[in-house]
């Protein structure tokens, strides 16, 4: 069978750790039940990489046009970029982490495909549980801080302004749920010791609990439903149809899915 249409998630460990559902919730799992039988949900997530990385890789590991039809690509860069940790190696400077992202939008393999393209924020960092698991993660010097994770998402949201690109605004969705007004003093800073409500979304500080997860789809399908109504999941039709003798059943299943559509408000 040839491959479906694909909506392809780019990014780093964030983005790998979408599929993992050893936790529960899982954003790429929950994606690929939504779009069955109409989109096929491809985790391109690489640990630990940066825009540099990305940059490099990106003419490999995205599909051509003979592959197959890429219709949307996430493109979820910054975590690593903003730690400025230098004995990590992932640093990369304000200006240089903007134009990778601009030259991934402009790569001839994405231009090729014409996606729909939306650009997700650097999370919020806790730096009182990234401390916590200092020692784990081999770190010898300073954990990442709360005021970079908020440069590195202003940087994302001037890309988006600059290229025209849709914006999932992934750390003020996370700071809003944490109830933060600008002005005030950041959440997940260690001067304000740990944030509960982070971490209840970060469970090491960095990478996305289930709740964090769950916040990214829901956000991501509002987006979709409003920008591109036609991709709305379960409005799609299916890319094969059911044999004829399981039309009767296939109406039901179907008719399942619409009530649970109301449910989850895709």
């Amino acid at each position: 069978m040839a491959p479906l249409d694909q909506f392809v998630l780019f990014g780093d460990s964030i983005t790998e750790g979408s599929h993992t559902q050893v936790r529960g919730f899982a954003l790429a799992a929950e994606l690929q039940a939504a779009y069955v039988r109409r989109l096929d949900i491809i985790n391109r997530g690489f640990s630990g990489y940066n825009s540099d990385h990305a940059l490099e890789v990106v003419g490999k590991v995205l599909p051509t046009p003979e592959q197959a039809s890429m219709k949307f690509l996430t493109i979820w860069f910054g975590a690593n970029d903003a730690n400025k940790n230098l004995s990590m190696g992932q640093f990369v400077p304000a200006e240089r982490f903007k134009e990778n992202l601009i030259n991934i939008i402009k790569h001839p393999v994405v231009k090729a495909h014409s996606p729909h393209i939306v650009l997700l924020t650097t999370p919020p960092f806790e730096e009182t549980i990234l401390e916590q698991f200092r020692e784990d993660w081999g770190y010898t010097g300073e954990v990442r801080k709360a005021r970079d994770a908020a440069e590195y998402a202003e940087l994302v949201r001037e890309v988006g302004k600059e290229t025209g690109v849709d914006v999932l605004d992934v750390w003020s969705i996370f700071m809003e749920k944490v109830g933060w007004k600008s002005g005030e003093k950041l959440p997940g800073s260690k001067e304000l010791g740990k944030n509960d409500v982070l971490s209840e979304l970060l469970y090491d500080g960095l990478h996305i609990s289930p709740s964090g997860y769950r916040l990214v789809f829901d956000h991501l399908i509002k987006l979709i439903k409003e920008k591109w109504p036609e991709y709305r999941p379960y409005k799609m039709p299916f890319m094969t149809k059911p044999p004829p003798k399981r039309d009767q059943e296939a109406s039901e299943l179907i008719k399942i899915n619409e009530e649970r559509v109301w449910e989850i408000g895709i």
